[in-house]
């Protein structure tokens, strides 16, 4: 088995290469490189591959996450492993995305590098249905559209269906000396694997940079979720691994198609969110989670959720109508004068928050101000009232500022998608780069436009690959990684549906027809 390693330090380069636990189980490190570029650069036309990539994240360059872009697009098959820092989990995710065989985290030890790669020998068989597993992930967990993803599954010879989503986390990231723990996510996924085949279950499998993702398909078998939970409970009691991690599980609710992996996914991550109320080694279910809330909290947590849009909408009466709701509701399920201040504070905690998604900010002397009106206040009624003034005058700084703000904000959004239409451009990105809030965003943009900004930017690519296929020499599918899409099939789907013909097609017909014209 022949290894290419790829770090911008030199020393951890000589020193993985060096490694005598190598010849141990068969391999050789045949190739090393500085960065991505280099690693590119050394891969023969012809001739033997390596058999799996260790890089590094971070590197100058290239660093590893576009080296693993490009790595992809050449040679799909080759597994790769990365070295990753647990503070660089927004890159580890990432990695997740291109379908990486596993992690290990920094720092490590050697025999546990060694130990990875034999587990991605062991389970070579595997790799290239894993390889499917996270093109499944990746796909149905992307931003599609759910038609194209019913396409994809019919295309594929996969029956949509209902399901259910399994996470099964490390509790800690570092033992009791403050040491990183390291993470083979291979190892697990193929134990997970192992344990579902053995519980009768059988599922698609993904990694992430501290866990696995375990997507069960449900066929309304008597018993199925008492399998499934008891399924969870093991994987929780035996979840003991190398120097003394253990593993939590989440749960999501049933779903009735695949379409809907997203909000299954957020629904995982929110279990892990409640794992400090039970400890290590737990099962989380969503279903039982939402019962952690008290009736105060829930009825807290709706009102600060509305407290943004009430804000922006303009309307005085809407600031009131869910003041005077919240009072009473608060009241009903015995919310003492300290329960309404600290409710009062929050809301002006989330006020002043959804102003800072416009750049705007209240004087320190209003902030501090208000704070103390809440905290000497004597009666609850002068806690509303006092609350009541203090969102009203937010309401007008908001007001005046979003008086000719939409036309900018949409003119910010169509700017950045001509700008950076061929990179990898989300919602929640553009939000970040205008400054403003991600949900305000969508429903500015369906509201301005007609359509969401998915559609905005596929558009746009579309006509840039129009443009492409006319006027460059260029392969179909090197049109659809030009203009962004990182899925020719994708590409393919959407090019027809928005114009009505395949790219090869519509080049041949528009080229045609502009011989014609110029031959007579």
């Amino acid at each position: 088995m022949r290894i290419m390693i790829v770090d911008d330090e030199r020393e951890i380069v000589t020193f993985l290469a060096s490694m005598a636990g190598w010849k141990e189980i068969g391999c050789e490190v045949a190739w090393t490189a500085s960065n991505g570029q280099e690693a590119l650069e050394q891969l023969p036309a012809s001739g033997p591959l390596p058999d799996v990539v260790i890089t590094d994240i971070r590197m100058p360059v290239m660093d590893g996450i576009t080296f693993a872009e490009e790595l992809r697009v050449r040679y799909p098959a080759i597994p790769i492993v990365f070295l990753t820092a647990y503070h660089e989990f927004d890159y580890a995710r990432k990695a997740i995305k291109l379908g990486v065989a596993d992690f290990v985290t920094k720092p490590f030890l050697p025999e546990e590098l060694i130990r990875t790669v034999a587990s991605l020998r062991s389970q070579e068989p595997l790799l290239a249905d894993w390889q499917e597993h996270n093109r499944f992930f990746e796909l149905l967990a992307g931003e599609y559209g759910d038609d194209y993803k019913r396409h994809w599954l019919a295309e594929n010879g996969l029956p949509d269906s209902g399901f259910l989503l399994l996470y099964a986390e490390l509790d800690a990231p570092r033992d009791d000396e403050g040491e990183h723990f390291p993470f083979a996510a291979a190892h697990l996924r193929g134990q997970l694997a192992q344990a579902a085949g053995t519980a009768g279950l059988k599922g698609w499998t993904s990694s992430s940079a501290s866990g696995i993702y375990v997507c069960l398909p449900l066929t309304g078998e008597q018993g199925e979720r008492d399998r499934l939970m008891a399924f969870a409970n093991e994987i929780a009691a035996g979840g003991d691994t190398t120097r003394g991690m253990s593993l939590s599980v989440g749960i999501s609710q049933s779903f009735q198609t695949y379409c809907q992996l997203p909000e299954a996914l957020r629904q995982v991550k929110k279990c892990m969110e409640y794992r400090m109320l039970l400890g290590k080694n737990s099962v989380i279910a969503f279903d039982a989670m939402e019962s952690f809330l008290t009736e105060k909290e829930q009825e807290t947590g709706a009102s600060l959720g509305r407290i943004a849009d009430a804000l922006r909408g303009g309307d005085a009466e809407e600031i009131r109508a869910l003041l005077k709701d919240s009072y009473r509701s608060m009241l009903s399920v015995g919310a003492s004068k300290k329960d309404m201040q600290h409710y009062a504070l929050q809301l002006i905690e989330k006020a002043e928050a959804a102003l800072a998604d416009f750049g705007l900010k209240p004087s320190h002397g209003m902030s501090v101000d208000i704070r103390g009106k809440l905290i000497r206040a004597v009666l609850l009624t002068d806690i509303m009232k006092e609350l009541e003034k203090q969102l009203l005058a937010y309401q007008e700084l908001m007001r005046a500022e979003l008086a000719d703000s939409p036309l900018k904000v949409i003119s910010g959004v169509r700017q950045l998608i001509r700008e950076q239409y061929m990179e990898e451009l989300t919602l929640q990105s553009v939000a970040q780069k205008l400054n403003v809030n991600y949900s305000y965003l969508s429903r500015l943009i369906k509201k301005e436009t007609g359509t969401n900004f998915t559609d905005l930017l596929w558009d746009f690519r579309i006509e840039a690959a129009k443009n492409k296929l006319l006027r460059e020499d260029m392969k179909s599918y090197e049109v659809a990684y030009a203009v962004g899409f990182k899925d020719t099939a994708h590409f393919s789907f959407m090019f027809k549906k928005k114009v009505g013909q395949s790219p090869s097609a519509y080049r041949a017909q528009v080229r045609g027809g502009q011989g014609a014209q110029e031959e007579s």
